[in-house]
């Protein structure tokens, strides 16, 4: 599961609340992706998998904004 890893990258960063995340979890979650070897492609849907679940935590009111959400 593509949001497994992320949540797996949080916990191992100290980020245990959605509340928590913040763009720059975000951005160095792809970074390190990237340096693993990931494809545009691949980066691009885990990208993509993880604004669908933060607008989801949006829209339950969770969370104030998307922290992954374009700029």
């Amino acid at each position: 599961m593509l949001l497994g890893k992320f949540v797996d990258y949080g916990t191992d960063n100290q980020v245990v609340n959605v509340e928590d995340i913040t763009y720059s979890h975000a951005r160095q979650y792809l970074l390190n992706c990237q340096e693993k070897g990931d494809k545009a492609g691949t980066m691009n849907n885990k990208l993509l998998r993880i604004r669908a679940f933060l607008n989801y935590m949006v829209e339950c009111e969770v969370i104030k904004n998307n922290p992954a959400k374009k700029q």
